[in-house]
């Protein structure tokens, strides 16, 4: 499978034909490894003059565009109108048609295999010599896991709970953040689930958990549930490096008595709950 690169740029003056390069994607259409340089960014955001807040949104959304592939293969349609997989053909897309502050590189094929060591290289002679922690996108991994929970639970529970719903303040006055939930369902206990996939940052992790638990409280808090045996489930694969921020936190939260942490491969467990205690929708959903 061949390997490819695109840059990322920030065109302080589009009609000059001036730019900056402050990040880069190394690519196998798999695996997606994205890298930026604070360093860059700060002085890109000095040449912008009042547009400077708006690039700290527009890598958000490049970032999100790339994540979103996690759950459902698609990307950001409403700022890049782009529908198919992110691939070599998805940024030379961007390439001809994103002619604003943000623009891309076309796609490079190279020899070298996708790794973190080719990343550093190509990002130290390109783009700057800091090496901050890229973020890590493994498809075929995600997808595959993806597609087991959706054949084991999601299919199964579809017409009984919630599934895929995305908590807002709506329907949580109280919420401070916005979470998505792979299914849940109210009949004297909660019964749910959320799948965290622990191949990401620690700090992407953390958060995912956190909030979590915030979430569910706040559930437990507003329909008098706290304190009893609500099943709240976390659907996780172990990490694959032993040892590792990410495995000991896995560890932590399998001994842990807030979650029942399972395997993807055991994500009927949940189905056979919601079917046992006969869980149902309770919020009003338009």
């Amino acid at each position: 499978m061949k390997t490819y690169y695109s840059i990322i740029k920030v065109a302080p003056n589009s009609l000059a034909g001036d730019s900056i390069s402050i990040g880069l994607v190394l690519s196998d259409d798999d695996n997606f490894f994205v890298k930026f340089s604070n360093t860059r960014i700060r002085i890109a955001k000095s040449l912008l003059g009042e547009n400077k807040r708006f690039l700290d949104f527009f890598i958000s959304k490049i970032e999100n565009s790339l994540e979103s592939i996690k759950s459902n293969n698609s990307i950001e349609k409403n700022l890049f109108k782009f529908q198919n997989k992110i691939n070599a053909n998805y940024f030379s897309y961007l390439n001809r048609y994103n002619q604003n502050i943000i623009q891309y590189d076309e796609p490079k094929y190279i020899k070298e295999k996708n790794s973190l060591e080719t990343l550093d290289k190509l990002f130290s002679l390109m783009v700057d010599k800091e090496t901050p922690q890229p973020k890590i996108y493994k498809v075929d991994q995600i997808h595959k896991v993806s597609e087991v929970i959706n054949r084991k639970l999601i299919t199964r529970v579809k017409d009984k709970v919630h599934t895929n719903i995305k908590f807002t303040d709506k329907y949580i006055p109280s919420l401070y953040f916005k979470y998505e939930m792979d299914c849940i369902g109210l009949n004297g206990v909660f019964t749910g689930a959320k799948s965290v996939f622990f191949n990401q940052s620690e700090v992407t992790i953390q958060k995912e958990i956190s909030n979590y638990y915030a979430l569910s409280t706040m559930l437990e808090n507003m329909h008098n549930r706290y304190g009893l045996k609500n099943n709240f489930y976390l659907i996780s694969d172990e990490p694959n490096e032993i040892g590792s921020k990410q495995h000991q936190l896995w560890e932590k939260l399998m001994k842990g008595k807030k979650f029942n942490v399972i395997h993807s491969e055991e994500a009927d467990l949940v189905a056979l709950k919601i079917e046992e205690t006969k869980a149902k929708t309770f919020l009003d959903i338009e």
